[in-house]
């Protein structure tokens, strides 16, 4: 009975309100993201990469990084660039954790989110045959911070929108809102294509039928993603470290 109040309540809502509602938080989850990627994963990666050329044999400067940077030299426009795709990221995901959030218990949220990107993430930055992973010394650093970082950029997400959204005293204006998540850039496609499938999802009258859904299957997701993620990091790991 009470799914079906709520989706009648949901259809009394005009189009617009809906697209403001869901629009509104979007922006809160594309904002967090965006100064997230930027800071842990822009400066927070500029920093461990200046910590690892410095623990490293001088043989790496001049090296061209797995990720395109050569090691040794730090230039304003690569660490722009660096932070620009680190808040794009950051600007998606923040906006997919504001969609999924509703069917990740409270308490559960600020583990089960940071525990997934950081397997995602070091899955997808660590690797045995990298030239990070292969000069760079010591290795269990190099192995340790491209794992941690994404988790504790998602960890600052949850933290912020949890911070945003549970109450407006908190919340930055809309304007200082709109420049933050402004940094993500192509990030705000995925966040755009994200909030019209939920306004969509709303109209149609499915959105009820979905969280009950979502609240079994996107903690299972997480937890069977992030096992499996985990255990090709591990993989990896013990190739690298030997």
């Amino acid at each position: 009975m009470g799914s079906v109040t709520v989706e009648a309540a949901a259809r009394r809502r005009s189009p617009a309100s809906d697209v403001r509602d869901v629009a509104d938080r979007i922006l809160v989850g594309a904002a967090a993201g965006a100064l997230a990627g930027a800071v842990v994963g822009g400066v927070g990666g500029r920093l461990v990469m200046l910590l690892l050329r410095l623990t490293s044999d001088p043989i790496v400067l001049g090296v061209t990084s797995d990720d395109g940077f050569e090691i040794g030299r730090f230039t304003l426009g690569g660490s722009v660039n660096l932070a620009g795709g680190m808040a794009a990221a950051g600007a998606a995901n923040g906006a997919l954790y504001v969609v999924l959030r509703s069917s990740i218990p409270a308490r559960l949220r600020a583990v089960l989110w940071p525990a997934f990107a950081a397997a995602v993430g070091g899955s997808q930055f660590v690797h045995a045959d990298g030239v990070d992973f292969t000069l760079l010394d010591p290795l269990w650093l190099a192995v340790v911070s491209f794992v941690a970082l994404p988790g504790l950029a998602a960890l600052a997400v949850v933290l912020l929108v949890e911070r945003w959204l549970g109450s407006t005293e908190h919340r930055p204006r809309p304007a200082l809102l709109a420049i933050a998540a402004a940094l993500g850039t192509f990030g705000l496609v995925v966040a755009a294509l994200l909030g019209a499938a939920v306004v969509v999802a709303r109209r149609v009258g499915v959105a009820a039928v979905l969280g009950r859904l979502g609240r079994v299957a996107v903690p299972a997701a997480l937890l069977a993603g992030s096992a499996v993620a985990a255990w090709y990091v591990v993989d990896e790991a013990r190739q690298i470290l030997g």
